[in-house]
Parts: C-alpha cells; structure tokens; sequence
C-alpha cells in the first residue's frame, strides 16, 4: 500500500485546492494519511501571500524533507503560492523538493508524481495561471459543511497586494458547474456551503454579467438535499449591490452573514491602497438596512503609509461606530513588488502593533457586547462536534459565525451529533464564545 500525506498551509481556498490535489492522489492508488511519517509521497501546498507566510512555508517544507531521511518518504512536492511567487529561486534554495508546482499547476500533480518516478528529470511546472477552478476533490472539512470556490485569480488593484501575481486574473466558474457541484455535495450531506473566491462578488465581471451573482445565489437557494446553510465570503464592499442584498433578505438558504474586508475608512488610505476613496460607512448602512440582523465581519490593515495618528484615531471612531460582528486586524507588511512597498510615511513597526492591538481589544469589547444580548435567545446551531478541549462539552455554531475564523456555541447540556442543526437556548456570553444548552 502506497501513503501519502498532504500538508495545506493558508487560506480556505488554498484547502479547495489541495482537496483536488488529494484526489489525484487517491485516484494514483495513494492511500492518504495525516502522519507524514508513514508516507511515501508528501505534499507541502504553500502560503506566498506574506514573507512571514513564505518563513512558515519553507519551515513546513524542511520539516517535510526530514523523513526523506528518517521514514518512507521519496518522492517531496512543494505547490501553490509560494512555488507560484519565487519560481526558479527555489530549485536551488530547496533542493530537498522534488517537483515544484505552481498555483498554475495543481492539477498536473498525478502527472507530474507519475513523470518524476518513471525518471523525467523536470522539477519545475509553473506558468501564467489562466485556469478555472478545478472540478473533483475529496472534502476534507468534515461530513457536513464544505467550501465552494466559484472564481480564481483576482483584477482588483489594491496596492499592498500580490494576489494577481500569484493567481491570475479573475476567472469565474460556469455556473452549470457551480450548481452541479453544490448539487453533488449536497447529496453528501453536506448541510453548508460556504462560498468563496479572491473576490466572490467580482463573480461573472469579466464576462460583463454584473448579475452573475445574486443570480447564481437565487439557484442555489433551490438546491434539493439537505443542504442549509449558504454563506458567501470575501465581498468586495464596493460590489454590494441592492439586488444582491435583497436576494439574500428573501433567501431561504442564505445565511444573513458577510466578509467585507474594508481594511481603511479614511480616503486618503484608502485611495492609496487602491481603492475607492471614500468611507465604507454609508455602504455598511445600506446593507444593515436592506437585510435587518446581517452578521458583519471585516479585515482591517494598519501602519499602511500615511497612516497618522489623526487618521488612525478616525479608524478607532468608525469601528466603535460600526460595530462589525467580527473583525480581523492585520498590520501593514511591505511585500516586494506591491506598489505600497514603495510608498512613504509609513510607520514604525511598533507603532503599527500598538495600533493593531489598540484595535483588537476595542473589537473585544464590541463582541462582547454583542454576544451579551444573545443571551436568553433560542437559536439555531450547526452541531461541529465534540468541543476540541474537553470530550465533555460539543460546540456549534450561528448562522452569523463563519467556520474557523469566528467564535462558536460551547453546548453544555444535551446530547448531539456532529451535523445537526438544533435549537439552542444561550445562557452564558463571552468575548467570542457564547454557551447553550439544547432545547
């Protein structure tokens, strides 16, 4: 029997690709395995999108190329962004790795695993990606909730970014297809879907189909199975258009939740970060407006140039006035080749994780709040499983909380089962965390 242990750093929809990956392998006749000491074929499907996401990359490579030495491993494979970012550079700096393949390249992995044991000398597979998403995978997020990726690639100009580089320009997946896959992972008894892209409502734009999206939404609310939940990640604030918000309203399947990274309020930040210049506030009340209880999360950047203490001092004010659900803060990192890299008046590092944590403890107090008002509510909860620090406890989670990056429900009276959605009464709040008992 033939193992192989494939690693996915990154991103959710860095996972959807190394789900393809997996079932290539197992479609090679690979059994796969989570320890990477009892594989013959290991996979390392990197992170590029910061240099501290490339050290992490590199670390789980090496760590990878130990038991080329120590256990079964002969053949080591390095994929995706990081590989898609530096190219070349690493056949010399990684000469551990025997196949190199680029974000262009996942699904050439079987070929290219069966190329390299017949004696084919290449180790590099990397181009321009211009692909679409690829069908076929083996989920590997559990029996009952899933990612979908509808597009590929990015055309957003942001200048502190180098997804283009890294995954192409936009590429938006067919609908037939979107559909048929929700379809098949619906009669898996996958009961939430969680849409995803570099920017799911750029989705159908380079097709010149401003509706591509709400439209899509509309069919899979019909999706027959027992399939939910639908939430829709990584918005673009800027594309929140009326009819996508009153698709959602009326949806049966919808969940009210969106991510809509605005990273700045100020214009002037925002304009040099590349986008619109001018604040996300109205288009926050529009939504709020359109679809009443919606769920916000967001990612906010600091430190970014030209950021002063005035201007940081009005992001603090937005966000006590907004009150996103929830909300990640990252400080500003000078990635080569981004056009922000080069800008002035940036601050100091220092300075920048002040800020940062300056930001997190008001968002603390801001969720606290809120969860604070959940209690006494009965509320519907998708069972995860037993709660990953005591066998004792199962958690869950809302509608409004994302898997992975938002806080939970800590079941702690009742019996259940993985899958489930179940009404729960809450009776205790914390920061992220709320407790509930099953009714």
């Amino acid at each position: 029997m033939k193992y192989a242990c494939l690693i996915s750093l990154g991103c959710a929809k860095n996972l959807v690709d190394s789900e393809t990956m997996v079932k290539q392998l197992v479609d090679l006749g690979y059994q796969m395995t989570g320890e990477a000491g009892e594989a013959d074929l290991i996979v390392v499907n990197t992170c590029g999108f910061l240099e501290s996401a490339v050290q992490e990359a590199i670390q789980a490579v090496l760590e990878a190329a130990v038991h080329k030495e120590s256990g079964k491993c002969s053949l080591l494979v390095a994929a995706g962004c990081m590989v898609q970012r530096y190219g070349k550079k690493l056949l010399q700096e990684l000469p551990e790795v025997d196949i190199f393949l680029g974000t262009s390249h996942y699904h050439v992995l079987a070929s290219a695993v069966e190329s390299k044991l017949g004696g084919n000398p290449k180790r590099l597979w990397i181009e321009r990606p211009v692909r679409l998403p690829e069908p076929g995978r083996v989920i590997s997020t559990g029996p009952h909730s899933a990612y979908l990726k509808i597009a590929e690639g990015c055309s957003n100009s942001c200048s502190f970014c180098i997804i283009p580089n890294l995954r192409g320009p936009l590429r938006s997946g067919m609908e037939a297809d979107i559909l048929a896959e929700a379809e098949r992972l619906s009669a898996l008894g996958i009961k939430e879907i969680n849409l995803i892209a570099q920017d799911t409502t750029a989705f159908g734009l380079e097709r010149d189909d401003p509706q591509a999206l709400p439209n899509l939404l509309e069919k899979l609310d019909v999706t027959p199975g027992p399939l939910a939940w639908i939430r829709l990640l990584y918005s673009y604030p800027e594309r929140i258009s009326d009819r996508l918000l009153a698709v959602m309203a009326h949806s049966a399947k919808v969940v009210p939740y969106l991510d809509i990274p605005v990273q700045h309020c100020v214009p002037e930040v925002l304009g040099a970060m590349g986008r619109p210049a001018r604040s996300p506030e109205g288009i926050i009340e529009k939504i709020r407006s359109i679809v009443p209880g919606i769920a916000l999360r967001t990612s906010i950047m600091v430190g970014f140039p030209g950021e002063t203490r005035a201007r940081f001092n009005s992001l603090m004010a937005f966000m006590e006035r907004v009150g996103f659900d929830h909300a990640g803060v990252f400080a500003f990192s000078p990635e080569t080749g981004t056009g922000a890299a080069r800008l002035s008046g940036r601050p100091a590092g220092k300075t920048a994780e002040g800020r940062r944590a300056a930001l997190l403890e008001l968002q603390r107090d801001i969720s606290r709040q809120k969860l604070e008002k959940l209690v006494g509510q009965s509320l519907p909860v998708m069972i995860e499983g037993p709660h990953p620090e005591s066998d004792l406890l199962a958690y869950g989670r809302l509608p409004t909380q994302a898997p992975e990056v938002d806080g939970c429900v800590i079941i702690t009276d009742g019996e259940v089962k993985a899958g489930e959605i179940r009404p729960v009464r809450i009776t205790v709040s914390h920061d992220y965390d709320i407790e509930g008992m099953i009714l």
